[in-house]
């Protein structure tokens, strides 16, 4: 059978494929003309890499250098490689455009008009295309406002596979959308409408969720309450359902209905009027209640405004609940018909040339003061002076305000500000609590805006967008218009949301908006940098787009992982223990022994194979659920890319992992209930007590060796190639011998370096194969410490491995820039200060290849070090500056993360020609072994150290006996 991808672009613009089993989804996707970012179609060179937010795939073959196993541990895939297994959703790190394509457009009748109330259409339509229509619960379209040439962008509000197509609109004065409606509209009428487009939907999981939604945002809520009928979720569920007036009422009955044939929904409603004849009158949040936050266990869906999230978010400080995963969608605002401007559709997604920002789906929203109204049904309340465009990406705030970081994805403005909106006039972002810094507000207040900020509001990304006009109120004449100013911020499309008043929580319309933080509520920091990790991660774009992740708490800080598997795991077992057939009990046995192999005793024999088939072994029970939801859940969570990261070079586990896989399918067999959950629980410890273990072990591994304490006290030291490698050790024991490192490299890997050093450190990104990078590289060492005591030279390596005469003129340019010219150029940049001072010292990186096979290129510059060494040492010895250099041989080291470039040994003949220089190299050392990195570092720190001092011009070989 044939699995759905749905390709979700930067630009909001989703596009579904089918794909088959065998069939790559880069090779999908382009017989069915949607051209993904692609470049060798054989996971060799990285350029279509891609984020995989939900769905099962066989990640296929592909070389580290395209796709690390960090990335892939962490939900990154290649296209061009994987296959899928399950229905996907990937972020691709491009514009639908840019992919040469666009959300379809599809025809439609209208079929249904029905007035909900005094302000609310229901709309039907009917497509002709409803086969080819695919969308995930929550999504929208823009659909063309007959005679306009303009669109307006609404969520559906029936399920997925629902025949007909339905969404709300709120009516507007002067709305385009509106003024059709109730003048032209009629049963038959013939509209257009593009999408599916952005990434608000329902997550496939079993926790709980809460759903709050105001005014016509209860439109995607609707569709996602369906889709959760049409499974048969049996998810807690909680609605909170806000509106202004009785007359903006709608789909009571519906909400009935559906909670009487969804298992585990609640709801409630809420009019803000205080005459209201509702049962409950105020505001979303006071509806709220402890039992809908499930102890923090909740994912909570909000349409609405950043108002609306941020009192939202305060609630949930003021309850201390922190919220496992928060999903929010913004709606901006779309100008009454005669303010529309030519152009103005610049930054907005989806719409036609001329259209203004669009409308937000499913609820009408009401701008800052000075902002016309929407004609459209947005749910777009802007606080005073935020422009209500916001929707561009998820947290763009107003002029003035700064972006939130992993809450709110908008770019922030040189600075810290944020335009009001950048790439869009509609967003939808995925993310875990954050909230204003202390003292920023949850909810608009009363405060009018400045003229500027006023006319920010007007602006996306610096473009008018609603240019100044002066607006007839909807009630009442100048005066009251005045008075409902204030009123304006607190309410969407005129209905009162948020509680008027002063206090901590009202907006100073003359202090900006502070910026919020993905690891904070309200200001409130609840999960400290080192706690947090990505679920899911944001796709690999630049900044300022939309974000999109569940951030939890860290598996290398916390067994939170495996604690949730074993809850689920738990579920499973209540759910099929007694019920298996004899079949399927031998299919899980099976999966049991393969795990059997890779383990002896406390030991791993193959570390990654256990973790393949350690999954495998769990992926069946919950396959065996029939479950898809909780299946879903479990692979959420992330556990086999948790194991593959952890577990990569481990050598101890606990004794009785692999034997807990066979007692479990043995209480299976038996119908044991009792010892299968205790069975899961315990194995459960054990796993977590594995991963401990191997996290220890690899920051055990990341120390140095050997340690001389306050051997380089006071020292400043420039070391080069230091995001892995020799290099890399290199800065980590003079680090923990008391030295302040300056960390260079071209790789930002340099960065993750520097931040775990014990002492001062500065990573420096730069590009030492050019004079400029070197000049860089002694300007910054200079500029934070004034000097520089030690230069360690250690970039430098092969690229590639063949005969001489099998190199073309650009690969010897290539190899010589790489090994020698950096040296030359940091030598050069970093002596003029060492005169100065008359002292210094520098290292330089040699190797025991100037007498090697299959790398002549590379061994002519590591000659050429030799020779700059020893010409250093006799020019420079009267300034007080010591040169000498060591010449390693070959070296064990971790795979590189990054690769000195080159490429894969793809033929029989290029694979011997590494080998033989391999075999070279070991048979040159007269201990016939490689070294190791510790004993790279231990000569390359001695020379550099005050403890060689009477070593000058002299290259040390650190080969096992071979001198090179």
């Amino acid at each position: 059978m044939a699995f759905q991808v749905a390709l979700s672009f930067e630009d909001g613009v989703t596009r579904f494929i089918k794909c088959e089993p065998d069939q790559t989804v880069a090779d999908a996707s382009y017989r069915q003309r949607i051209n993904i970012p692609l470049d060798c179609r054989d996971g060799a060179c990285g350029t279509c890499k891609a984020f995989c937010e939900s769905g099962d795939y066989d990640g296929g073959t592909y070389i580290d250098d395209a796709l690390s196993p960090d990335e892939a541990s962490r939900g990154y895939v290649l296209p061009c490689s994987m296959k899928p297994r399950s229905d996907l959703v990937l972020q691709i790190a491009s514009t639908s455009a840019v992919a040469k394509t666009q959300a379809a457009t599809h025809s439609a009748t209208l079929t249904g008009l029905d007035r909900l109330s005094p302000t609310t259409f229901a709309l039907t339509l009917e497509t002709p295309d409803r086969d080819k229509l695919a969308f995930l619960p929550g999504q929208y379209v823009n659909i063309e406002v007959p005679g306009t040439g303009q669109t307006r962008s609404y969520s559906f509000s029936n399920a997925p596979d629902d025949k007909e197509l339905t969404f709300l609109v709120k009516l507007t004065p002067g709305g385009l959308m509106s003024d059709y409606l109730t003048e032209r509209a009629a049963p038959g009428d013939e509209l257009r409408f593009t999408g599916p487009n952005g990434s608000f939907f329902l997550r496939e999981t079993e926790r709980p969720v809460l759903l709050l939604a105001g005014g016509t945002g209860l439109a995607p809520i609707l569709s996602i309450l369906r889709a959760m009928r049409a499974c048969g979720s049996s998810r807690p569920a909680h609605l909170v359902y806000g509106v202004s007036t009785d007359d903006d009422l709608v789909e009571l009955d519906t909400l009935a209905s559906l909670a009487a044939e969804v298992e585990g929904l609640t709801w409630d409603y809420c009019v803000a009027d205080p005459d209201s004849s509702a049962p409950n009158k105020g505001y979303v949040t006071s509806l709220i209640r402890e039992e809908h936050l499930h102890g923090g266990d909740v994912a909570v869906y909000l349409c609405g405004p950043p108002p609306m999230v941020e009192a939202v978010r305060k609630h949930f400080t003021d309850a201390g609940v922190q919220p496992t995963g928060f999903y929010y969608e913004k709606f901006a605002l779309a100008a009454p018909a005669g303010e529309a401007t030519a152009g103005a559709n610049a930054a907005g997604r989806g719409q036609t040339p001329g259209a203004t920002a669009p409308a937000g789906a499913a609820a009408s929203g009401v701008a800052a003061p000075g902002v016309a109204a929407s004609g459209v049904a947005a749910l777009g309340a802007a606080a005073p002076g935020v422009a209500a465009s916001g929707a561009a990406a998820p947290g763009a705030a107003a002029p003035g305000t700064a972006a939130s970081g992993a809450a709110a994805s908008g770019a922030a403005a040189p600075g810290g500000a944020a335009p009001a909106a950048t790439a869009s006039a509609r967003a939808a972002a995925v993310q875990t609590p954050a909230s204003p810094a202390p003292g920023a507000p949850a909810a608009p207040g009363s405060a009018s805006p400045s003229p500027e900020r006023a006319g920010a509001s007007r602006t996306v990304a610096g473009q008018a967008i609603f240019p100044p006009a002066e607006l007839a109120p909807l009630r009442g004449g100048p005066a009251r218009a005045a008075a409902e100013e204030a009123a304006t911020a607190r309410t969407i499309a005129g209905q009162p949301i948020w509680p008027a008043g002063g206090g901590a929580g009202a907006l100073d319309a003359g202090e900006p908006l502070r910026p919020t933080a993905s690891r904070a509520i309200a200001g409130q920091e609840m999960l400290p940098r080192a706690e947090i990790a990505p679920l899911t991660e944001p796709p690999l774009t630049e900044p300022g787009r939309y974000e999109i992740g569940e951030e939890h708490p860290s598996v290398h800080e916390s067994d939170a992982v495996f604690e949730a598997r074993q809850a689920l795991e738990l579920g499973a077992v209540e759910i099929t223990i007694g019920r298996l057939s004899s079949q399927q009990l031998a299919g899980y046995r099976l999966l049991a022994e393969a795990t059997l192999p890779y383990v002896d005793g406390d030991r791993f024999l193959d570390a990654a194979a256990y973790t393949e088939t350690n999954a495998a072994f769990h992926d069946y029970l919950f396959t065996l659920t029939g479950n898809e939801h909780l299946l879903q859940a479990y692979h959420a969570l992330g556990v086999k890319g948790h194991m593959t990261e952890t577990l990569r070079d481990a050598t101890w586990c606990h004794p009785r992992c692999a034997q807990d896989h066979l007692d479990i399918v043995a209480a299976f067999e038996a119908g044991d209930r009792t010892s299968a959950r205790r069975l899961v629980a315990e194995h459960a410890e054990r796993s977590k007590t594995t991963m401990r273990r191997a996290m220890d072990d690899k920051k055990a591994a990341r120390r140095p060796r050997f340690i001389s304490p306050g051997r380089f006290d006071g020292k400043v030291v420039v070391v080069t190639g230091a995001a892995q490698g020799i290099g890399e050790r290199v800065a980590r024991r003079i680090s923990a011998e008391g030295g302040t490192v300056v960390l260079a490299d071209r790789a930002d890997l340099v960065t993750e370096v520097a931040d775990e050093l014990t002492g001062e450190a500065l990573p420096v990104l730069a590009d030492l194969e050019t004079w400029a990078g070197a000049q860089a590289v002694a300007e910054a060492a200079l500029a934070r410490y004034g000097r520089i005591d030690v230069l360690v030279n250690n970039v430098g390596g092969a690229i590639w491995f063949k005969p001489f005469t099998e190199f073309t003129p650009d690969q010897i340019d290539a190899e010589i820039r790489r090994s020698l010219m950096t040296t030359l150029y940091s030598c050069r940049a970093a002596l003029p200060s060492m005169a100065a001072r008359g002292r210094g010292v520098i290292v330089n990186v040699s190797s025991a290849a100037t007498r090697g096979i299959h790398r002549i290129p590379y061994s002519a510059a590591k000659g050429g070090i030799n020779a700059i060494t020893a010409s250093l040492a006799l020019e420079y010895a009267d300034a007080g500056i010591r040169v000498v250099a060591t010449a390693p041989g070959g070296t064990e080291a971790p795979p590189r993360r990054i690769s000195r470039g080159g490429s894969a040994l793809e033929t029989e003949q290029e694979r011997a020609w590494f080998q033989a220089h391999i075999d070279q190299t070991v048979n040159s050392s007269l201990m016939k072994r490689y070294g190791t990195l510790d004993e790279q570092a231990a000569a390359i720190t001695f020379l550099a150290s005050d403890e060689a001092s009477y070593i000058t011009g002299t290259v040390l070989p650190v080969a096992g006996g071979d001198l090179g």
